[in-house]
């Protein structure tokens, strides 16, 4: 456990003090929380190799929300010596068996998520960028939790948020979330979608400097419906709802088969239908998260609509990878990087 023994690299542990990211005097670097994601997963492994990354401690205040002895443990087990400081959230004192998930570990790692939120609600931190924890753990350990996304939305009094994938120039947002294919028709209205392609429309501006976003829309069915073979729902509900939204100014056009539209996105007359816009929305979660995953390692989950700024990896705990070799930190270095270029834009426009 914690301190480390003879020989090894110590974790230097500072308690969290307080100051505030909004606080006047010379121009700073925008603070960003880093959670620790469950502890017996890859999170806390992803979250230490990100918070060394001298690239992102150059240019942004790093800490790291969780349980101490669990942070300590892996910055153990993996030689990282970093200085850092840490935010305690939690019951304290979890034991770490890697692969192992318990109750005590996963209701610390949504007490983490908690504190970081509240901590950047407060302006004690410019951003949160998260940790991937297991729903089903947090589940059974009796907390309410379907996922980071709904959690903060409740949590910061969002009326109504959009999930965004976020890789380079290539961006693709979700009109619904984790909802069953065999509800999904019943979720699909018009005005669900006018209303996330006015927060995409939003966010792409905001978070982002796009004067004027372009989206695409996909489809629901095979083919966006092919003229309405395949399904009444790009005619009745989605065609509907892009030209409601772009009676609004969202400079939105489709449906657009889902299978195709990625071709080119991010690459501004690179060719591919894609090439012409700036962001896709996309009716469900597979549609969306396919596309991103394929995308690579430095993939990003962006919360839209939030009044803070909350970035997280593009995968999973990987329990049955933890204290393994070959992690690859990537994503998590990539959404820090995100969620502090992100806060920094805000801060300057404030």
């Amino acid at each position: 456990m914690y301190p480390p023994s003879e020989g090894q690299p110590r974790l230097a542990l500072r308690s969290f003090g307080g100051a505030s990211a909004g606080s006047g005097g010379p121009r700073r670097r925008p603070a960003v929380l880093l959670t620790m994601g469950d502890p017996a997963g890859i999170g806390p492994e992803v979250v230490l190799r990100a918070a060394a990354a001298p690239e992102l401690r150059e240019r942004f205040t790093l800490r790291i929300v969780g349980d101490p002895d669990a942070i300590g443990y892996w910055s153990d087990r993996l030689g990282i010596g970093i200085d850092v400081e840490i935010v305690a959230a939690g019951p304290g004192g979890v034991a770490v068996e890697p692969g192992s998930p318990t109750t005590v570990g996963s209701i610390a790692s949504l007490a983490a998520i908690e504190r970081a939120g509240r901590l950047c609600l407060e302006g004690e931190a410019d951003a949160m960028a998260t940790a991937p924890v297991s729903k089903v753990e947090i589940v059974r350990a009796g907390r309410e939790f379907v996922g980071h996304t709904e959690f903060l939305a409740a949590l910061t009094g969002a009326p109504d948020v959009l999930m965004m994938f976020v890789s380079g120039d290539r961006r693709v947002a979700l009109a619904t979330t984790h909802v069953a294919i065999k509800r999904l028709v019943g979720v699909l209205s018009r005005r669900l979608i006018v209303g996330k392609l006015l927060i995409l429309r939003d966010g792409l501006s905001r978070l982002f400097g796009i004067a004027e976003p372009r989206i695409a829309v996909t489809g629901l069915n095979p083919h966006a419906g092919e003229g309405g073979e395949f399904g009444m729902e790009e005619r009745e509900i989605i065609g509907p709802a892009i030209e409601e939204a772009r009676g609004l100014g969202v400079r939105a056009r489709g449906p657009y088969p889902a299978d195709a539209i990625y071709r080119g996105l991010g690459e501004p007359g690179g060719g591919g239908p894609g090439s012409e816009f700036d962001a896709v929305l996309a009716m469900f979660h597979d549609q969306a998260t396919i596309a991103a995953k394929l995308w690579g390692g430095d993939t990003v989950n962006l919360t839209v609509g939030l009044p803070i700024v909350r970035t997280s990896v593009s995968h999973g705990t990987a329990f049955d990878r933890a204290g393994g070799t070959g992690i690859d930190a990537r994503s998590m270095v990539a959404a820090v990087r995100l969620a502090g270029r992100i806060a920094a834009r805000r801060g300057e426009s404030s």
